[in-house]
Formats: structure tokens, C-alpha cells, sequence
């Protein structure tokens, strides 16, 4: 990564503060002040031409944009990103230069990553069948828990998804969150990207449904193994079967299913 300018933390709002009334079981109401996660839109540019405007969760910007990059097929590789930066300190704009050329089509990506690029349009190439990285099922029944642990911002305002990588010891390497589950998914990736690691041999889970975009998003960074506490959608599932990605889906409490792949697990 040949630049990186990332804005300070205390430059950040990521909550804001709201007056509510609150009814209680007792049928009082009082009014509280609460916590509700900051909404904005992040434009994204690419060798200086306005490529996506994102509906984000202000904080760990560069990261959101370089995943976004990658993991919506922008790059096919992280060397292809040579730098991310915000644009003469706006918060709100980043320029990520990559080898080669710009999207020609604007993007704009709401949290629910709608009108990202078309689910069944230019596939990733399926990951190689062969089983590689092996997680042990105590591993993954060992991932909710440090997944809870490491959600700050679900802690503070709540309304927020979170995404979690995992190392093949079943560690957590980096867990990020946003009012969009896809967001949450390209900061995580972009972490990952910014400092080097390669997330073939990581684990991915999300607190959101897996669906088709998803698996996609996973598939093209590599990653061979998706998990989530919730359930995924049929073209998910078929998605995964086809792209070679292990997806375990109701991982919580003592169990959990393994809808394909299954060689990447034992116990």
C-alpha cells in the first residue's frame, strides 16, 4: 500500500444522541436520552472518479473502501489497491487508487447493499474443492461468544450488524461493524487488506442472513468458510455449493448445520 491517510478516532461520530419516550411495564413513560447509529453516505472514489455512494456508519472509512473494492470485483487482487485516502480531510469522500481502470457505472449502495453489482452477473471463480484449512467443530461453537464480546457499537446503540474473521486457531483477527452487514463485510476484508493478511485460510462470520451477496463477497476474497447464528437464503446455499465455499449457518449455543462443503470441518 504505497499511501494511507485514516481519520483520527476522536473525528468520528459514530452515535448520536436522541430524546425518546420510553413506556415501561409499569405504564410510565419517561423520557431518556438514547444512542442511535450516525446514517451517512460515503462516496467512493476510484483513480479520482466518483465510482459508489455507500449508506455507512462513520469510522474505519479507508478500510470500507478498499474491501468494497475488492470483494465487488473493482480488483482482483489486494496489490492492485496502491493507495486509500480521504479526500483534503472529507470525512465523507475516499479516493482509492488501483492499477487500472475505474468503473464506468456510478453505484449507490444503500444498507442493504441493494443496486451493488448484479448477484448473477461475472461469477468468481469457485474456490479449489480440496479441503485445505480444517476447523475443528470447538472452534466454531468457540466464535459466538467472541463474536458478542467484540461488538462495541451493538453494545452502545444496538441497530448495528457486525462481521467477524477468524484465523485457522479459531481466534478472532479483526471484528467490524455497521448499520449495512455488507459494509460490516468490506471493513473487515479491508483490515485485512491494509495490513497484509490473507484471509484464505479465515473463517467469516456474520450476525445478518447470508444471502447471495454474501457468499459472493466471500468467495471473491478467498475466504472458505462462512458461518452465521441465522439461517441463509436457497440461492445462498445453491451459491456456495457452487463457488466451493463451506457455509454453516444457526451456529450458536451446541450446535449448528453445515449446509455444504462439509470437508472443511471435523469433530
Amino acid at each position: 500500500m504505497a499511501s494511507i491517510h485514516q481519520l483520527r478516532k476522536d473525528e468520528i461520530v459514530r452515535n448520536s444522541s436522541r430524546s425518546a419516550d420510553v413506556f415501561e411495564r409499569t405504564g410510565q413513560k419517561v423520557s431518556k436520552e438514547v444512542l442511535v447509529p450516525v446514517e451517512q453516505l460515503l462516496r467512493l472514489q476510484v483513480n479520482g472518479e466518483l465510482a459508489a455512494v455507500l449508506s455507512r456508519q462513520p469510522g474505519d472509512d479507508i478500510e470500507l473502501a478498499v474491501g468494497y473494492c475488492l470483494s465487488e470485483g473493482l480488483v482482483g487482487d489486494p496489490r492492485e489497491v496502491l493507495s486509500a485516502r480521504h479526500c483534503d480531510m472529507d470525512s465523507d469522500t475516499v479516493d482509492v487508487s488501483i492499477a487500472g481502470s475505474p468503473p464506468t457505472e456510478l453505484r449507490w449502495v444503500d444498507t442493504e447493499c441493494i443496486n451493488a453489482q448484479q448477484i448473477l452477473g461475472e461469477l468468481p471463480a469457485p474456490l479449489d474443492a480440496a479441503p485445505g484449512v480444517i476447523w475443528n467443530s470447538c472452534q466454531l461453537l468457540a466464535m459466538p461468544p467472541q463474536f458478542r464480546d467484540h461488538q462495541e457499537q451493538h453494545k452502545q446503540s444496538g441497530g448495528v450488524h457486525g462481521a467477524a474473521l477468524f484465523g485457522h486457531d479459531g481466534k478472532i483477527v479483526v471484528l467490524r461493524e455497521d448499520i449495512g452487514r455488507h459494509n460490516a463485510v468490506d471493513k473487515a476484508v479491508g483490515y485485512c487488506v491494509l495490513h497484509s493478511l490473507p484471509t484464505a485460510d479465515m473463517a467469516l462470520m456474520v450476525s445478518g442472513r447470508p444471502s447471495a451477496s454474501m457468499v459472493i463477497k466471500a468467495a471473491r476474497v478467498n475466504i472458505p468458510l462462512l458461518a452465521t447464528t441465522s439461517n441463509t437464503t436457497s440461492l445462498g446455499w445453491e451459491l456456495a455449493d457452487r463457488l466451493g465455499l463451506t457455509l454453516v449457518t444457526y451456529l450458536r449455543g451446541k450446535s449448528f448445520r453445515i449446509c455444504t462443503h462439509p470437508a472443511r470441518i471435523s469433530g
